[in-house]
């Protein structure tokens, strides 16, 4: 069946579709049901596939393309185990509102539910992760069903969306179905009403007999594009700001007003001043345990307002007194107009005086000439890097370590797995962030423990020749998991001591530039030299094995109640 030579067929039929949406940067592995797609790939001059070697890292590519463009990122995935492959990238992108569109070759349709080879159930494996899930019976509705996926993915709060066609529609001749390829007219439900009249004067009053305003923004700001807007109304208004994990890169980093992160790693500055504030001014966050900490303690003195573009966020967790369902850009772009800053300003000077002068920077750290720090390495990639540079990173240590100390000025220049902490994430989602932004440079900053979940793809990197500087902090440890067991369990360490291959020859190995460094005249070196190379390079720093992030809210304390150090 296989081996037919076909004319134009579903899987041609799909990859037009894909083009005509704006797919044209398709990531995926082989497999059996989709050998009809890849026979037809070749004929469309339209898409450039791009072969992983992991689904999990294909849908991980999709959503570091999907995050760095704002535009949904397309996958393709195979039946059976390419799609449980697929779950975990699937998560990850739903966790944190990522659009992308996941289509699922599925074994045929008339082999479903005979426990055939490689049948797996679909839609519930994936209808509890995704945003919206379509199942294409007929081939006529293959084009709207692509377009549909689109919209939905990328409409209001973003989300994945899956849609499953079974492998016989690929074959299928399209001679004797109608169908069109032209783009319907799909209503794109994003929240693009204006914002009540009622809530905007309500807001305006809250702020107006506000003392002790603060600022809190999430990924929501960086989603709905509202990053300009969010720093003139700051401008105006002089209200300090903190942020979420997902929200870095929302605010200049570098401005004086921003405090920092807020939450469990976040700085004394931004904690102290949420913890005490009379207004908190909620933009696109919804409240992770990790940010709230012990929810009583979570800003017990302040008037808070939510806005957020989905309504199910509001109220949720955090009690809200004035709770506005609105994007961010339609908001601000309100707010901003009918604003009287001169009121803001001098209401709240006072407080503002006094919580810039709060410690924002991480609590300093000891250098040892003949060892090497996470931090300094970090600073030395910030100090040597690009203003546009995209910076990605995988979950643990060495993810806080880059949020507190490489400088974020720009929306959609830091990408990290915030709701799911998915290890593995950052390698393959900076090569979809490199297939996105082919003119920006790519740093993907990663941990021993989690690079070698999806290091296979150095292959994908050398073979497109993607301009990624990988980040490799070694410390020999799974270091968030040891620093727990250090702080929480008396220093009973089971089973983080973790070894590693040679990560700089292991990458020579693949047709990778590979850099070792274990101070920091090696690391000024190095980085310097791999910065310089125009494709990938992978640069392996020996750091400090016993070395913690800090600030830290323990589990179940409250953000009042930070560690600053051992």
């Amino acid at each position: 069946m296989y081996f037919t030579k076909l004319g134009f067929t579903g899987a041609s039929l799909l990859l037009k579709s894909i083009a005509q949406q704006g797919g044209h940067k398709l990531f995926g592995c082989h497999g059996e049901v989709l050998l009809p797609v890849f026979d037809k790939l070749d004929e469309n001059k339209d898409i450039s596939f791009i072969l992983m070697k992991h689904e999990q890292a294909a849908v991980h590519a999709a959503d570091g393309y999907g995050r760095a463009c704002g535009k949904a990122g397309f996958a393709l995935i195979g039946a059976g185990p390419g799609v449980t492959n697929a779950v975990t990238g699937i998560a990850t992108a739903f966790s944190d509102s990522v659009p992308m569109v996941v289509i699922v070759c599925q074994i045929e349709s008339e082999k479903i539910g005979k426990d055939s080879f490689q049948e797996v159930n679909v839609s519930g494996l994936t209808i509890p992760i995704t945003k919206h899930y379509i199942r294409v019976w007929n081939l006529e509705k293959l084009p709207g069903a692509i377009e549909k996926a689109k919209v939905i993915s990328e409409g209001g709060r973003p989300g994945p969306v899956v849609i499953e066609v079974p492998a016989n529609l690929l074959m299928a001749s399209t001679e004797n179905i109608s169908y069109d390829l032209t783009p319907t007219v799909v209503e794109q439900k994003k929240t693009e009403k204006a914002v009540s009249k009622n809530a905007i004067k309500y807001v305006l009053q809250a702020l107006s007999e506000s003392k002790k305003p603060i600022i809190l923004v999430g990924g929501g700001v960086v989603i709905s594009d509202a990053s300009a807007l969010l720093t003139e109304f700051v401008e105006k208004t002089k209200i300090p700001v903190v942020s979420t994990l997902m929200g870095i890169g929302s605010f200049d980093s570098k401005h004086s007003l921003h405090l920092g992160m807020l939450g469990m790693h976040g700085t004394f500055a931004s904690n102290k001043a949420v913890h005490n504030c009379d207004l908190l001014l909620c933009l696109g966050v919804r409240f992770s345990d990790r940010v709230t900490g012990k929810m009583s303690h979570f800003s017990p003195k302040s008037l808070k307002i939510q806005v957020d573009v989905d309504p199910s966020e509001i109220n949720k967790i955090v009690p809200i007194d004035i709770p506005i369902v609105a994007d961010i850009n339609a908001f601000l772009s309100e707010l901003n107009q009918l604003i009287n800053e001169k009121e803001i300003t001098e209401n709240c000077a006072e407080w503002v005086a006094e919580v810039t002068n709060f410690k924002r920077t991480v609590p300093r750290f000891d250098k040892v000439n003949s060892v090497l720090k996470p931090q300094e390495v970090l600073q030395l990639v910030d100090q040597y890097s690009d203003v546009d540079s995209i910076v990605v990173t995988d979950v643990g240590q060495h993810q806080i370590f880059t949020a507190h100390n490489y400088k974020f000025t720009k929306p959609r220049t830091f990408l990290s797995s915030g709701g799911l902490g998915t290890m593995g994430y950052g390698f393959p989602a900076a090569i979809g962030a490199a297939v996105a932004n082919s003119a920006h440079p790519i740093i993907c900053v990663t941990g021993d423990g989690s690079f070698q979940m999806n290091l296979q793809e150095l292959s994908t990197a050398a073979f497109y020749k993607l301009p990624i500087k990988i980040i490799v902090l070694n410390n020999g440890y799974l270091g968030m998991v040891r620093q727990w067991q250090e702080l929480f369990y008396d220093r009973r360490y089971s089973s983080v001591k973790i070894s590693s291959p040679d990560f700089a020859k292991l990458a020579e190995a693949y047709g990778v530039p590979g850099f070792k460094a274990k101070n920091v005249e090696e690391a000024q070196g190095i980085i310097k030299k791999a910065f310089e190379h125009e494709g990938p390079a992978l640069l392996e720093f020996d750091i400090v094995e016993e070395e913690n992030v800090y600030p830290m809210v323990p589990p179940g304390a409250g953000n009042d109640e930070v560690i600053l150090s051992r």
